[in-house]
């Protein structure tokens, strides 16, 4: 298997951290965890058609994880996909789908009957929501979905792919979560979202201590998420979804170390992982 990390950012625009989306290969399956901003761009940097793309998961439904969405759907059509996507999501995904895709009809059905192109099916999504925990089969992955905690969102969840022996574990988005380092347990590799304790300051009224405060409460934090690998047995923990994007990296590694016992790798827009 070979991770690309797409964007490890978070709802802050930063030009060198698109928003949060992965690409998970195997020598027959391409799998999109996420479509966050930048996400189409991204692809075409790897040189990687999103008309291949076997399927997309969502780990949750918020923005800064489903914004290109329709970009995603429109680029592949233009990118001559003939197959319909298969999207995987939590409960409300069918919903979100069809209020974004009826938002562009006018213009979608424009566009199809002006540019003549022979196939549509890129317009058909074949929606499958998450029940509380289960298994997916696609080509020569298994794949395990689970729920995590980032609560108030009420379905969030996490992906375990399982492909020749070997195990990469995504926490999603996540507070510290029993059912996380149960799932993870001794994952080849583990892809955990962090908020760096100490980098965000109460700048104004728009993040004032309680904005500060509830943020951190529903992800994971730099002084936590190297208990949380240390516990799973991961052989390598990888960060990202970086809370803010722009953070003391020596300073996060040396944090982390501390409870994991090695340094982490800090996710960077591009990255490859071979597992």
């Amino acid at each position: 298997m070979e991770l690309t990390l797409l964007g490890t950012g978070c709802p802050k625009v930063d030009y060198k951290r698109f928003g949060p989306s992965n690409l998970l290969s195997t020598i027959d399956a391409k799998i999109l965890i996420d479509c966050g901003s930048g996400v189409t761009q991204r692809l075409d940097q790897l040189k990687v058609s999103s008309a291949d793309i076997d399927a997309l998961f969502l780990t949750h439904l918020h923005s800064d994880h489903v914004v290109d969405l329709y970009q995603l759907i429109i680029s592949s059509w233009h990118s001559y996909r003939i197959k319909p996507w298969k999207i995987f999501g939590p409960k409300g995904t069918k919903k979100f789908v069809m209020k974004v895709m009826d938002a562009f009809k006018n213009e979608r059905n424009l566009r199809i009957k002006y540019e003549s192109r022979s196939s549509t099916k890129a317009f058909k999504i074949l929606v499958n929501e998450f029940k509380s925990y289960g298994k997916i089969k696609i080509k020569d992955l298994n794949i395990e979905y689970f729920e995590v905690d980032h609560r108030p969102v009420k379905y969030a969840y996490g992906f375990s792919f399982f492909n020749k022996n070997k195990k990469l574990t995504i926490s999603g988005d996540t507070r510290p979560c029993e059912n996380l380092i149960r799932r993870a347990q001794n994952a080849d590799v583990l892809l955990h979202e962090v908020f760096i304790d100490g980098e965000l300051k109460k700048t104004n009224k728009m993040r004032t201590n309680k904005t500060l405060h509830n943020v951190r409460s529903y992800h994971t934090p730099s002084t936590i998420v190297g208990k949380v690998g240390q516990l799973t047995k991961c052989k390598k923990l990888v960060l990202t979804h970086l809370v803010p994007t722009v953070f003391n990296e020596i300073k996060l590694k040396k944090t982390v170390k501390r409870d994991f016992g090695k340094n982490p790798i800090i996710g960077k827009d591009l990255l490859k992982i071979r597992i």
